[in-house]
């Protein structure tokens, strides 16, 4: 589902030792706290290739506020956290962003991105009352290879192979809702086959059985968290259809999803302010509805 161009590859091409995901998770930051405001790289999960960081966006608001966990995009294997208009209209509806990094592909494949996520979300909810947030409501969100982070670990949020193996079974990793911006979500179609992203983030030697572990779309049952799904009708680099059959899925088994779509937009739209002014507020809206949050 993935066309990460051979370019794009190229630009990132040296590699990491293997990560063990032995070490325990950090709560330690060098930044001050207090509401409304904007701290950088807090260190939320220690590994073998070093520290994990998040930036934390606080609103100004005299009660806990709801949290969205943000996971960027760069096809596993570039990017990083960094700041986007949509935090700013977050936390002005009340909700704490936490915008976080994961191990890219090189220095670790799947499944360690996913757990680094299942951490991110686990050290909101650890420290939620340092921040004034409330651990009890929470979202996912993510853009691109972020999205399909944030909907693996929001479909599948007690898998165990998604179990940091530094944290006992029944890691609290359960969000209220999912929204993905432009994700892949299906990697048990040939268009996966040969795919040089899905090939780095997977591995050359990864079985079927792997690719459907590491797809949404096959995760999907009942009990699942409702999902919100903002994709263009012209990306090339995701298929619009990514989404129709993940948003199909979903309805099968009765899971509320709502699908934005972008006409005419492509695989950025997140960042083109036109959509943005578009897709935002019904964003919002659906955290609102879901997450109980107040404006």
């Amino acid at each position: 589902m993935l066309a990460a161009s051979t370019a794009l590859l190229a630009g990132c091409t040296s590699e990491g030792p293997p990560a063990t995901d032995s070490q325990p998770p950090s709560a330690d930051t060098e930044t001050s706290t207090g509401a409304g405001d904007d701290l950088r790289d807090i260190v939320f999960r220690e590994t073998a290739d070093g520290a994990l960081k998040l930036d934390l966006y606080l609103p100004d608001r005299g009660d806990a506020s709801p949290f969205v966990v943000f996971a960027h995009g760069g096809a596993w294997i570039v990017g990083d956290k960094g700041h986007r208009p949509m935090f700013e209209r977050l936390t002005a509806s009340g909700y704490a962003v936490a915008d976080i990094q994961y191990r890219l592909a090189q220095q670790e494949r799947y499944p360690g991105p996913v757990r680094d996520v299942v951490a991110a979300v686990k050290w909101v909810r650890d420290n939620a009352g340092e921040y004034d947030i409330d651990a009890s409501r929470g979202a996912l969100a993510g853009y691109s290879a972020g999205a399909h982070l944030a909907m693996l670990v929001g479909l599948a949020p007690g898998h165990e192979r998604f179990r940091p193996p530094e944290y006992k079974p029944g890691v609290p990793a359960s969000v209220d809702a999912v929204v993905g911006y432009s994700g892949p979500y299906d990697f048990t179609t040939p268009d996966a086959d040969g795919n040089p992203a899905v090939t780095a983030f997977f591995g050359s030697d990864a079985s079927e059985a792997t690719l459907a572990e590491g797809s949404p779309v096959t995760h999907v049952d009942p009990d699942d968290p409702p999902v919100m799904l903002v994709h263009g009708t012209d990306d090339s680099i995701v298929p619009y259809r990514s989404t129709t059959v993940l948003a199909d899925t979903l309805r099968e088994a009765d899971v509320p999803v709502e699908v934005v779509t972008g006409d005419g937009a492509g695989h950025g739209m997140i960042d083109d302010q036109d959509w943005r002014e578009q897709t935002l507020p019904r964003q919002i809206e659906f955290l609102d509805t879901h997450l109980d949050g107040t404006r």
